[in-house]
């Protein structure tokens, strides 16, 4: 495990460029913070923003659907007007200029049903991918150690021989005196054709907690 170095060792300049990589590294993590902070708050008035507007579709479509079936009750009405023994009450133009507005009503209604529908789909795809970062990101400048894990032996427990088909890789801040670096951990997968045993090294503990 790597410790930090004895301070009264160092000269001063060493201090010196210490103190000022530890405040690189310092400001470099709250500028990370505070980019995730605003990215959070972002995300909150997004996902905020879609439940409010899921709500108004929702109340649309249920007064279109209460709209569109008192359109349906009147067209059966004066349908039954038209064939039953009360025609008299209504001429043929009449009931033909009722028909086709109460149609198109109908129409118009079904129309931005579908409307609706499709924008709340299209709210409910915006929303799903909304996800807050679990952990942050190390910083690109700086230096990576890149350390291969493999298996002690390629040869399956059945006798066959192992293949690689790829590899597992994740990141951590590690600190060397007067350096912080991050880690790139590369874990290779490894399979038997024969019986599909997969193997795979273990990812070691983190020096520095949720580095």
């Amino acid at each position: 495990m790597n410790t930090l170095p004895d301070l009264s060792q160092l000269t001063h300049e060493q201090l010196l460029e210490f103190t000022r990589q530890l405040a690189m590294q310092h400001q470099s993590l709250a500028q990370s913070k505070q980019q995730l902070e605003q990215s959070n708050q972002q995300l909150d008035a997004r996902v905020q923003h879609l439940e409010v507007t899921n709500q108004q579709l929702d109340s649309k479509v249920q007064h279109l659907s209460i709209l569109n079936q008192k359109y349906e009750h009147e067209l059966a009405l004066f349908k039954q007007h038209k064939f039953g023994s009360k025609n008299e009450h209504l001429t043929a133009k009449q009931i033909h200029l009722w028909d086709e507005a109460v149609e198109e009503d109908i129409a118009a209604v079904d129309l931005e049903l579908e409307r609706l529908n499709a924008d709340k789909t299209n709210a409910a795809a915006q929303k799903a991918p909304v996800n807050k970062p679990k952990r942050r990101l190390l910083p690109d400048h700086l230096h990576t150690l890149r350390i291969e894990h493999e298996p002690e032996s390629t040869q399956c427990s059945c006798g066959c021989t192992l293949r690689r088909i790829g590899e597992d890789v994740s990141e951590k801040l590690n600190f060397r005196p007067a350096q912080f670096y991050k880690e790139q951990h590369v874990r290779g997968k490894w399979v038997c054709d024969q019986c599909d045993t997969l193997t795979q090294q273990a990812m070691p503990a983190y020096v520095i907690d949720k580095g």
